[in-house]
């Protein structure tokens, strides 16, 4: 069975390997970027969710992408791990991140 924790974390790992490649960079590519602060080992397993990222991680590879830090969190309910179908609605995909992640959650 699948935890909560690692469900969020394979979740925020494609919405972290989405981001890169739309981008178009290469893990080389965010490692140079970085200035060496991201291994490509290490973002390699974030983006498989083997991995989690500490939320100041997150900020700055928001930052390196371009991206709001909200659009790197998972738009769909991390309450059921179990739930294998993860295909969004397009509601879910387009749902505001703070309707998933209330101010007060703690990841």
């Amino acid at each position: 069975m699948i935890s909560r924790r690692q469900h969020i974390d394979a979740l925020v790992g494609e919405r972290l390997r989405s981001a890169r490649k739309r981008r178009r960079m290469t893990l080389g590519d965010v490692e140079a970027a970085s200035g060496g602060e991201f291994r490509i080992s290490v973002l390699g397993a974030y983006e498989r969710g083997a991995r989690g990222v500490a939320v100041h991680r997150l900020l700055r590879l928001a930052e390196i992408y371009g991206v709001q830090p909200a659009d790197l969190l998972p738009h769909e309910s991390p309450e059921s791990p179990d739930d294998r179908s993860h295909a969004l609605s397009e509601t879910a995909a387009t749902a505001d991140a703070s309707v998933c992640f209330p101010p007060d959650a703690v990841l």
